[in-house]
């Protein structure tokens, strides 16, 4: 016989005897109470949400209302409700055997320690704190996830930075609401965690960002013109992005790699922006945070060749990822001068940036810093040359 559970939705009229109210010193500005019911709570001037006065009786479920929260502040004068039942996850047919034969397995007690925000390092930098944690990236092997056929894969959790009383703070939570029943019937899977470090008095400003691969990097500075003159070390892929896989065909260093959002490699990536180029949606940004302008692919410009510089190194030709350089015979029958195939050519400037003669160029703005002929020795060092795309 099949049996079902549920989570919370936002359906219901349990209001009336009573009103919400925001505690503003749990209050981290998330700003979710605000998104899903801007009839009851609103965000104000000191950055955080408030309750409005008149707020509607009958048109939310209070238990919804309170759950929302991830930090507990928002509370309700009047007795809670149960929560309404109106997502149902079914049993998947033969659930058991697939339970049965990882029941006994030991835990993954790394992924425990990223489900309570353990799973992290601080390092200390000239001008600035580094901070990385680690957010879940697999579901637990929890009983239910095979009864209800939930994928291995853990969603994307939400989170947010925060600074308060001489302490940095990051609390995640669980956004997927199939995932979130499980949160309810397991003890090593809580819904949400905060996590918190105390930090020097010297703090003037932090910034962070969250990767593709539940990767939280914050930066704290304690340093004025450090903080100034900041900027990451690769392109960031943001939340905008729909996996539409453009990026990873163009990369030239194979930086990028698909999941539920696309991640870019730190290691890998060499800043020269053809991703965002190429990006149809705005989700790249640059080491400096400046969103990477895409160029419609028909204006996208190519590698020319200075025909009386080239000398016929074979420089270009290597490094080109694409195979859109090849040598050719020139006019006068003995030397060899570089031809490039538009078609193929993504704009990635690695040719530019080898050439010893400039006698190839890409004629886009935008530049990096001088890899000359140590990146070749990189990637050969690191055994990851790029595949002809």
């Amino acid at each position: 016989m099949s049996e079902s559970t549920s989570a919370p939705s936002a359906a219901g009229n349990a209001t009336a005897d009573g009103t919400f109210r925001v505690e503003l010193d749990l209050c981290i500005a998330c700003d979710a109470c605000c998104q899903e019911f801007p009839e009851v709570f609103y965000m104000g001037d000191d950055e955080k949400a408030h309750e409005k006065g008149d707020q509607p009786l009958d048109k939310y479920n209070a238990r919804t209302v309170v759950d929302t929260c991830p930090t507990d502040a928002i509370l309700f004068s009047g007795e809670l409700p149960d929560a309404p039942q109106e997502l149902v996850l079914e049993e998947v047919a033969g659930w058991e055997a697939a339970w049965a034969s990882v029941r006994d397995l030991p835990e993954d007690l790394l992924e425990r320690e990223r489900r309570y925000g353990r799973d992290y390092e601080v390092s200390e930098e000239a001008g600035y704190l580094r901070i990385r944690l680690q957010l879940p990236r697999k579901v637990p092997t929890v009983r239910d996830r095979f009864r209800f056929g939930l994928d291995s894969e853990m969603p994307s959790y939400a989170s947010h930075v925060y600074l308060a009383g001489g302490e940095l703070s990051i609390t995640a939570w669980v956004t997927d609401p199939k995932v979130r029943v499980l949160t309810h019937g397991s003890t090593s899977f809580p819904g949400r965690f905060t996590t918190t470090w105390p930090l020097p008095a010297e703090v003037v400003g932090t910034t962070h960002r969250v990767d593709g691969h539940g990767g939280v990097e914050v930066i704290v500075f304690t340093d004025t013109a450090t903080r100034d003159n900041w900027s990451w070390d690769a392109h960031f892929i943001t939340d905008r992005c729909t996996s539409c896989s453009i990026c990873e065909r163009v990369c030239p260093t194979n930086a990028i790699t698909a999941g539920e959002q696309y991640f870019i490699d730190p290691g890998l990536c060499i800043n020269c922006s053809v991703c965002g180029v190429y990006c149809p949606f705005d989700a790249i940004e640059t080491e400096d945070a400046a969103v990477v302008q895409k160029i419609k692919p028909k204006q996208v410009p190519k590698a020319l060749v200075h025909e009386e510089l080239c000398s016929g190194c074979e420089f270009c030709e290597d490094i080109c990822p694409f195979d859109a350089i090849a040598m050719r015979l020139d006019e006068d029958g003995f030397n060899r001068i570089a031809s490039v195939t538009p078609k193929a050519c993504t704009s990635c400037k690695l040719c530019e940036q080898v050439c010893i003669k400039d006698a190839i160029v890409v004629p886009r703005e935008h530049t990096f810093d001088d890899i000359g002929m140590s990146y070749q020795s990189y990637l050969a060092d690191q055994n990851k040359a790029p595949v002809p795309g």
